[in-house]
């Protein structure tokens, strides 16, 4: 039989070093905004990281349990490291980002449907000691005809 501390060592190092989602952070709201429609923001990024960590948020629309399409969706990804040299990036068609050296904002609106997503990676300077990062979600929407809009937040981290 193999050591068992040596097991969950590895399994430890392996999870600090790749970010991933088996120790994740995240935070979720919903809110009624009318017409049975609920507006419900996600963010999530990883718990136990040394060099990157992914992060990920969302704004997503409902009726009832049915996907609920607007006229547009939109999703803010606001990111702030941590302690020290944090660079910060976004990817996505339509993705815009800006920041300063410690927050970055990543910005998405999706016409005609019912969500709209971001993801995107920390990471942390060479030699730099990063306590971590924090990501929230702000997601807005509105539906013209139904006469509904609102918004939502959520922060991880």
């Amino acid at each position: 039989m193999k050591n068992p501390s040596l097991v969950v060592g590895a399994a430890l190092l392996i999870a600090v070093t790749s970010g991933s989602p088996a120790g994740a952070i995240s935070d979720s709201s919903k809110r009624s905004i009318g017409e049975g429609i609920s507006l419900q923001v996600n963010a999530w990024e990883c718990n136990l990281w040394a060099k990157a960590c992914d992060w990920k948020t969302s704004t997503k629309v409902y009726r009832g349990k049915q996907r609920q399409r607007m006229d547009w969706v939109k999703n803010v990804a606001q990111i702030t490291g941590r302690g020290g040299s944090v660079s910060i990036g976004g990817s996505g068609t339509g993705v815009t980002g800006s920041g300063s050296s410690g927050t970055h904002s990543f910005e998405w609106i999706n016409t005609n449907n019912w969500t709209s997503d971001l993801a995107g990676q920390a990471r942390s300077g060479y030699l730099s000691m990063v306590w971590g990062i924090e990501t929230c979600s702000y997601g807005s929407t509105a539906h013209k005809r139904l006469g509904v809009k609102g918004t939502a937040s959520a922060c991880a981290g």
